[in-house]
């Protein structure tokens, strides 16, 4: 039976017999989401209480001389009994929500991460897209927010600083000499997955705006094909849509870096004026923040490489892209 990789490795990691799957997909392939449904089903029907053991480190001292073993294979104990009532509720993690925190650990254990953050002044995009927002919305049917600037800035200064674009595999870099850029997609507060535009480098701004619509609004109702949420070689998370101003977000292995991009708010700012002084505006100002692996750069590259997207976002005539 032919299964796409993701699927191989869902019905692996949870022991799942693909002969009890009525595959719904073209021609009764088996989808990611025929997996997470049986693999859900099985949740739902195991007792709503909590384990009676769960792993966890041993807290009592240990000698000097006692050889002790890894957190992975620390040794159980009792896990505190917890009753649904009034006062406590136990609600099961889905099985994106165990999957989403088993890669984070992982990514963590894996990754040295590390956290870069420029301010930038979005009065420039603005000056091109507050114009042409009603305009965009009527003729696309969605609204120009500034994540396609962000991503197009990106884009481009990734060709410049490819080591951003790229993974860890032992002790050599590898690579990418194309885009493949993933937008992290929220389902309503049930886990993040995480579609990918392809080629990204080949896109012009109202490409790439159709693209992440597109791609988002199909995530949400879970019609998104096994190919098109792997594969990233490099993320952006949109975490100023919900009002975060800085996110370290965590790496989306084996990516080395994730960007966030954090909420626009308007402040006071000082600016040059025509005749060389100074003066108090207010601009939307908004946080781009930089995790980094580093394994694969120091800090002066990552910082370099925030300058030269803020300097895109800050200069360029968008006008010509939409």
């Amino acid at each position: 039976m032919l299964l796409s990789p993701v699927v191989r490795r869902l019905v692996a990691d949870n022991g799942v017999d693909v002969s009890q799957i009525a595959g719904t997909g073209p021609g009764g392939r088996i989808t990611r989401d025929d997996v997470v449904a049986v693999i859900e089903k099985g949740a739902a029907s195991t007792p709503a209480t909590a384990p009676s053991s769960t792993t966890a480190i041993a807290t009592e001292p240990v000698a000097a001389n006692t050889p002790t073993e890894p957190p992975a294979q620390a040794r159980t104990v009792a896990a505190p009994r917890v009753v649904s009532g009034e006062r406590d509720e136990i609600v099961a993690l889905s099985k994106i929500r165990q999957l989403t925190g088993a890669h984070m650990l992982m990514s963590k254990n894996t990754s040295p991460h590390a956290l870069s953050v420029v301010e930038v002044d979005y009065s420039n995009v603005d000056s091109v897209r507050l114009p042409l927002k009603d305009d965009f919305k009527s003729a696309e049917g969605f609204a120009l927010t500034y994540l396609p600037f962000i991503s197009r800035a990106v884009i481009d200064s990734l060709v410049e600083f490819p080591h951003l674009n790229a993974s860890v595999a032992g002790d050599t870099l590898i690579v990418r000499h194309y885009i493949d850029l993933g937008v992290a997609v929220d389902l309503d507060y049930q886990g993040l997955i995480v579609p990918v535009v392809r080629d990204a480098e080949t896109k012009r701004l109202r490409a790439i705006a159709r693209e992440i619509n597109d791609l988002a609004q199909r995530a949400r109702t879970r019609k998104l094909s096994p190919d098109e949420i792997q594969g990233g070689t490099f993320t952006i998370t949109n975490n100023g849509s919900a009002g975060s101003v800085l996110t370290m977000a965590i790496i989306s292995q084996p990516q080395v870096a994730i960007l966030s991009t954090d909420a626009v708010i308007k402040r006071p700012v000082v600016i040059e004026t025509a005749d060389g002084g100074e003066s108090i505006a207010i601009h939307p100002i908004g946080n781009l923040s930089l995790t980094w692996d580093h394994r694969a750069f120091d800090g002066a590259y990552a910082a370099r490489f925030l300058v030269k997207i803020k300097h895109i976002l800050e200069t360029r005539d968008w006008s010509a892209e939409i």
